[in-house]
């Protein structure tokens, strides 16, 4: 297939209007991402865009429930005082600059509105723009027709809307329960403010996790004229790629904070 077949793929959506057409999308990889997949991405930019605004709007409500919750924003700071605790005893850091350390940890943890916008955006954009080109490479690596790579970093980031909705189950969970261990994953099982770094690493073995990145190997490599079973399986590896990266920084900072 050639590059020319890739922007231009029929597609029975072509005659709504255009302003709308890519704005769909995040309803249609949960509806229909089977259609989804072959049709034109006109504006991969404002799919991109789009796709960290929704998830940075989402990790802000997080972010705010978190500080309406004192059991869970105890949890949080015991998780972060540890590390500090223990790299400052590794450091010989005397226990004032400790206590003062610890007071300005407590003051970041207060919520802002602005810069939790900003930092989540900064972020999520970079994240989008990693995760999308980890698709465009797996798929290459099996198609000999290169597509462009601001479109499947489009279609792949069509999944911010699976993201939002595990993100804000999962907080809507732990806020119910009090707990920032709570969630759709192993780490019901670990003491989270003994193992924050495991925390965060056995939060992403979620089912909404395992759907999104199937997903967007399926929507990926459908686009390009693979199969769907092809599809899973670079969405699978992504996944573990993912895990194993992750995974291998949370053994790295465990080891390190001790």
């Amino acid at each position: 297939m050639s590059e020319e077949q890739f922007t231009s793929i029929p597609q029975d959506s072509a005659n709504e209007p255009e302003a709308t057409n890519w704005l769909s999308g995040f309803i249609d990889i949960l509806t229909a991402p089977s259609e989804l997949a072959l049709r034109r991405v006109v504006y991969p930019a404002r799919v991109i865009v789009f796709s960290a605004l929704l998830i940075t709007f989402a990790a802000t409500l997080v972010q705010f429930l978190y500080s309406r919750n004192d059991t869970i924003r105890n949890q949080m700071f015991a998780m972060q005082a540890r590390g500090l605790e223990k790299m400052a005893e590794k450091q010989g850091v005397s226990e004032k600059q400790v206590e003062e350390q610890l007071d300005q940890l407590r003051k970041q943890q207060e919520f802002s509105l602005p810069k939790t916008l900003g930092v989540s955006l900064v972020f999520t954009l970079l994240s989008a723009f990693l995760y999308g080109l980890l698709f465009w490479v797996l798929q290459r690596l099996f198609n000999s027709e290169p597509p462009p790579v601001s479109i499947i970093i489009a279609l792949a980031n069509y999944t911010a809307s699976i993201a939002v909705i595990g993100t804000l189950i999962t907080a809507f969970m732990q806020y119910g329960a009090n707990s920032i261990a709570t969630s759709p994953s192993p780490t019901l099982f670990i003491n989270a403010e003994e193992s924050p770094y495991l925390l965060q690493f056995l939060g992403r073995i979620n089912p909404f996790t395992i759907w999104e990145y199937l997903v967007a190997g399926f929507v990926v490599a459908r686009h390009v004229g693979m199969s769907k079973t092809q599809g899973f399986a670079i969405g699978a590896t992504a996944l573990i790629i993912t895990l194993m990266l992750t995974g291998g920084f949370a053994y790295a900072m465990s080891s390190l904070v001790g």
